[in-house]
This record gives C-alpha cells, structure tokens and sequence, in this order.
C-alpha cells in the first residue's frame, strides 16, 4: 500500500522550490492564499488527517508539488510531537507558547546544506526564492502548531498517547531533531 498523497495535486498554485503555495484557512499573516471555504479541506488538516498512516512509511513518492507541502509539514508535526516529549509539556497553552517559538526558529530548507529532505526538493533560484519559501512555510507551521495543539489537548490530562506515540518514530526515516 502506498503513502497518502495530496489531494491537491491537481491545484494551480505557486510553485517555489518545488513545494506548492497552497491555500490556507488561517488567520496568520504571511503570503499563503486564503481559503475563504471554511468546510473546505486545506493541506494543513490533510497533513493532520494523514499523518499517523503517513508516518509508518519508509518511502514516498512525490506525484505533484503539492505532495512536497505534505511532506514538509509532516515532518514538522513530527518536530513538534519530539518537541512536547522532550519538555514534557501537559498543558495546551504551554504547548501553544512553545509552538510558537518553533515556528520562529529557522529550520533547514531547500538549499541547506543540512536539510534532510534534499533530495525531494528543488533548490532556491535565488535568494528571494528561498526567503519567499520560508515565509510561506512558516506561516503554515504557525496555522499547524495551533491546530495541532487543539487535537494533543483535548482535556486536561496531557497530550493525547495516540499522537504521542509517533514522537517515537522517525518520517522517511528523517527528523528535523537529532
């Protein structure tokens, strides 16, 4: 059985270092498209819906640049869930102030000597390329990190195990943590 792909795939879209600029139903600022639909699904509840299934697969084969987007934000719900296990973080608003301090912080991307994801990745053509990148994509990991936050505390016994439990495991046998 192959890896769940995004159904996005078929979406005219920006296309920066081979990730698509997908629309976002947020109220973050920064250059993503909105999504005026709220019933509609967007790439951040994709990567949250497919996430479990997604992670136990050692291989993925990207179909469109709307994939590299999924992958992308897959592998930070894995950074965020081995960042809520290593501070041991129990409550949601804890868990919101941290995940807003990740998303600041520059993580390797397209072009990084030290990005793990290299080889899906198309480097910047220049440096507005990849300054245009980062920003789209921080802006989705701020969106991600709240909506994420929403599903780990559910009540106020912790995060929840079920999504804990893929802290343990590694996507594609990468993480952006060592």
């Amino acid at each position: 059985m192959p890896a769940y792909h995004s159904s996005f795939k078929d979406t005219k879209t920006e296309v920066v270092c081979g990730t698509a600029f997908l629309p976002l139903k947020t109220k973050v600022k920064g250059p993503a498209p909105k999504e005026l639909d709220d019933k509609k699904e967007d790439i951040i509840d994709e990567v949250l819906k497919y996430f479990k299934a997604n992670m136990l697969f050692r291989t993925f084969q990207v179909e469109s640049p709307a994939d590299r987007t999924l992958i992308y934000l897959t592998l930070y719900t894995h950074y965020l869930l081995k960042n809520i296990e290593n501070k041991k973080t129990t409550k949601k608003v804890d868990a919101d102030k941290l995940f807003f301090q990740l998303c600041e912080t520059d993580l390797p991307g397209p072009g990084d000597s030290s990005f793990e994801l290299t080889a899906f990745y198309e480097k910047p053509r220049d440096n507005e390329d990849k300054k245009k990148w980062q920003a789209y994509m921080r802006q989705a990991k701020e969106e991600l990190g709240l909506r994420l936050a929403a599903l780990l505390f559910t009540d106020n016994a912790g995060p929840d195990k079920y999504w804990m439990q893929f802290s343990k495991r590694r996507f594609l046998g990468k993480t952006f943590i060592n």
